[in-house]
């Protein structure tokens, strides 16, 4: 039977909050917390390597909690403090995240047909609705170049509804990507609002293709166009 823990002065506990609040000791322990058993059941099947386990004590989940190698049951008050939504489903767990570095995932890009590039994206938000439709779309990668944020915070998470488990994330510089997008023989497809632009309905679209969008406000840098 699992102790109950019920004080938010444990070290467990403040070691999930530090995780949940800070993206630098998320980056640095190489770890995302994902809540609710929907994303949970989905990062592991999809492969995705289990770390601990938070239950709100006396909930019943449809989950497997023996494929984590830790496991606590959380008192209301300790769950309160480490959920990070008030509507969370009674589940909190941590897992690994995959290496998204080009040198890690340049197979995935020789194998790759179509990318979506996103350049400098800054809102949560619109990275998860991005990663939804690339997932439904069946985009094989996406190719985050200078982008800011941390791709793997608990906003993208909730608002990729899952697709984040399913989608090859890489993460480099537009000056590394662009020439090791052209090493591979795929066609570059920048988005920009110009009178001599193509409308993407007329685009004759190669084998190998990258779709490349602007950060929110300024759109693409030079560097693309």
């Amino acid at each position: 039977m699992s102790l109950v823990i019920t004080s938010t002065a444990n070290p467990k506990v403040k070691d999930i909050v530090q995780l949940l609040t800070k993206s630098r000791e998320r980056k640095s322990r190489g770890v995302c917390i994902v809540e609710g058993s929907r994303d949970i059941n989905r990062a592991l099947a999809c492969g995705w390597e289990p770390v601990e386990l938070w239950q709100l004590d006396g909930s019943e989940v449809l989950l497997n909690r023996m494929a984590f190698p830790r496991f606590y049951l959380a008192s209301p008050k300790v769950f309160g403090k480490i959920a990070y939504r008030n509507t969370t489903e009674c589940v909190v767990a941590v897992f690994k995240v995959p290496e998204i570095g080009l040198n890690a995932q340049r197979y995935i890009l020789e194998e790759a047909k179509c990318v979506l590039v996103l350049e400098g994206i800054e809102k949560p938000g619109n990275l998860g609705a991005a990663l939804r439709t690339a997932c439904a779309a069946g985009v094989d990668a996406v190719v985050l170049a200078d982008a800011p944020l941390d791709p793997f915070s608990p906003n993208v998470i909730r608002n990729a509804t899952g697709a984040l488990f399913e989608m090859a994330i890489i993460s480099a510089t537009t000056e590394q990507i662009i020439p090791a997008l052209k090493a591979l023989g795929m066609s570059i497809n920048v988005t920009y609002l110009n009178d001599n632009a193509t409308s993407m309905f007329d685009v004759q679209w190669s084998q190998k293709c990258a779709i490349v969008l602007g950060e929110e406000a300024g759109g693409l840098t030079e560097l693309w166009i």
